[in-house]
C-alpha cells in the first residue's frame, strides 16, 4: 500500500493531526473508532509518519494522545474502505463450528477473496418450513436504485422474493441467533431473511451486494446501518440444473445443495471493498430454486 493510495481527505487528516503533535497508538485508534479496519489502519497510521515525521519517537506524548482521541477523531472514511475487518470473519475457525443448537461444518474456504462454503446450516425441516412461510407472500424482486435510493424491479433480477422481519417467528430467530454465533456477528446487524423463488430460466446477473458511498441513492439505504460488509446465502433445496452462485471474477462457482450455505465477505485483504465479490444467480436450467439470504451491516440494522 501507498500513501498517495489512500483517500484524499484521509491523507488531509493524517497530514494535519501529525502536525500537531499526535502520536501512532492515538492515530491507529481515532481511526479504528472511526471504522477502519484495525490493519488498515496501522498501515495508513505508518505511511503518514514515514512522510511527515520520519524521526518520530515511538511512543506519543499524552498530550497527543488526548488531543487525537479528543478533537482529531473521526477521520472521513474512502468509499473503497469496508469499516471492520471482515476479511478475518472465519479466518481462524476450527472445521466444524458448534453452536448453541447445531453443528455447521467449513466444507470450502477461499482467502481472497474470503469466501467460505458450509455444510449443513440448516436441517431439512427447516428448509422446508421456511419455503412453505414465503411461498403465500412471494412478489417480483427489486433492486436498490443507487441514483434515487429507491427499490426497482429490474431485468437484472428474475426472482420472486419476501423477507421475514428479525426475530418475526421462533424459526427465524433460531436461524439468526445461529447465524450470529456462527460468525461472530451480533444479531442486530442483521437485515431481515430475504427468500427468493427462482423457476427456470430466472437468475441474477453479477454484482455487489455492497453499497457504493459515491452514489447519491445510496445515502439511504447507508442510513440504516452503515456499510454491509458480508453476505450469507442459504440453500433450502437441491436444484436439478443449474442456479448456481457464481463469482466470475474467481472464477467460482458454488453449487446448491439443501442446508448449505455460502458466506462472502468484502473488504480485501487491504481493507478496501474488494471487486473480487462480484456474485450472481446462474439462470436456473431445470427445476427451481429457494435461498434464503442473510446480509450484514458494519452496525445495528434499523430500517427508515
Amino acid at each position: 500500500m501507498k500513501f498517495e493510495s489512500l483517500a484524499a481527505d484521509l491523507r488531509a487528516w493524517l497530514q494535519d493531526s501529525i502536525g500537531r503533535g499526535c502520536g501512532r497508538d492515538a492515530l491507529v485508534q481515532s481511526m479504528r473508532a472511526a471504522g477502519y479496519q484495525p490493519k488498515f489502519a496501522r498501515q495508513a497510521v505508518d505511511l503518514a509518519f514515514a512522510r511527515f515525521a520520519p524521526d518520530a519517537e515511538e511512543t506519543p506524548t499524552a498530550a497527543g494522545s488526548a488531543e487525537a482521541a479528543a478533537g482529531a477523531a473521526a477521520p472521513v472514511q474512502s468509499a473503497e474502505a469496508v469499516p471492520v475487518d471482515s476479511h478475518e470473519i472465519l479466518a481462524s475457525s476450527p472445521n466444524a463450528i458448534e453452536t448453541s443448537d447445531r453443528v455447521v461444518h467449513i466444507l470450502m474456504a477461499l482467502n481472497a477473496p474470503r469466501i467460505v462454503l458450509f455444510g449443513d446450516l440448516l436441517a431439512p425441516e427447516e428448509c422446508d418450513a421456511l419455503i412453505e412461510m414465503a411461498r403465500p407472500r412471494l412478489q417480483r424482486s427489486t433492486v436498490v436504485n443507487a441514483e434515487t435510493g429507491a427499490y426497482d424491479v429490474h431485468e437484472a433480477r428474475t426472482s420472486r422474493g419476501t423477507y421475514f422481519e428479525r426475530g418475526e417467528n421462533e424459526l427465524v430467530a433460531r436461524i439468526e441467533r445461529r447465524i450470529a454465533e456462527l460468525i461472530e456477528r451480533p444479531v442486530e446487524h442483521g437485515e431481515p431473511i430475504q427468500i427468493l423463488h427462482y423457476l427456470p430460466g430466472a437468475e441474477y446477473k453479477p454484482h455487489y451486494d455492497y453499497f457504493d458511498p459515491k452514489l447519491p441513492g445510496n445515502e439511504r439505504v447507508l442510513a440504516m446501518g452503515g456499510q454491509r460488509i458480508a453476505t450469507l446465502v442459504m440453500y433450502l433445496n437441491d436444484v436439478t440444473a443449474g442456479g448456481s452462485t457464481v463469482f466470475p471474477q474467481v472464477g467460482l462457482d458454488v453449487l446448491p445443495r439443501k442446508g448449505n450455505a455460502v458466506f462472502f465477505a468484502y473488504s480485501s485483504e487491504r481493507g478496501e471493498l474488494d471487486a473480487r465479490t462480484l456474485h450472481g444467480g446462474s439462470p436456473v436450467a431445470e427445476g427451481e430454486k429457494w435461498i434464503a439470504t442473510k446480509w450484514i451491516r458494519v452496525g445495528p440494522y434499523r430500517p427508515l
